[in-house]
């Protein structure tokens, strides 16, 4: 049978710990997002292979400063230079989510720099939701 040393008796709880720390500040940072985020139009800059899977960098604006961040694609089929909703916070806008799910329309892609305080179109709430799973 496996028998466990005791440098893995200690380094298991501390493994264990140390996800449920991040798990936490994950958890608070989307409910933040959810409660604080502004809306805005992100562009699809890159689609690439990262270990674990398909990533993008997606790139958006506040107060005239481009952000770029990444994101796992996961079953979403983005491409390049197409226009997703993100939503960032305002004290922090680096710190962003966005939803590959709910594509933005051709009435409003060519707006800059606008942001909402709710995704300004109709969309299935499954889409939103899956960006917090």
């Amino acid at each position: 049978m496996f028998k466990l040393n005791k440098k893995d008796k200690i380094g298991i709880p501390i493994f264990l710990i140390f996800i449920i720390i991040c798990l936490i500040i994950n958890l608070k940072r989307d409910k933040k997002l959810l409660n604080e985020g502004k809306f805005t139009i992100a562009t699809i800059d890159d689609i690439y292979a990262m270990k674990g899977g398909m990533t993008c960098k997606y790139i958006y604006s506040y107060n005239s400063i481009t952000y770029t961040q990444n994101n796992y694609i996961g079953r979403s089929k983005p491409k390049e230079s197409e226009k997703y909703f993100v939503t960032f916070l305002p004290d922090d806008p680096e710190v962003s989510t966005i939803f590959l799910e709910i594509k933005v329309p051709d009435s409003i892609c060519n707006k800059d720099e606008i942001f909402w305080s709710k995704i300004p179109i109709k969309y299935n709430q499954k889409d939103f939701d899956i960006e917090f799973e």
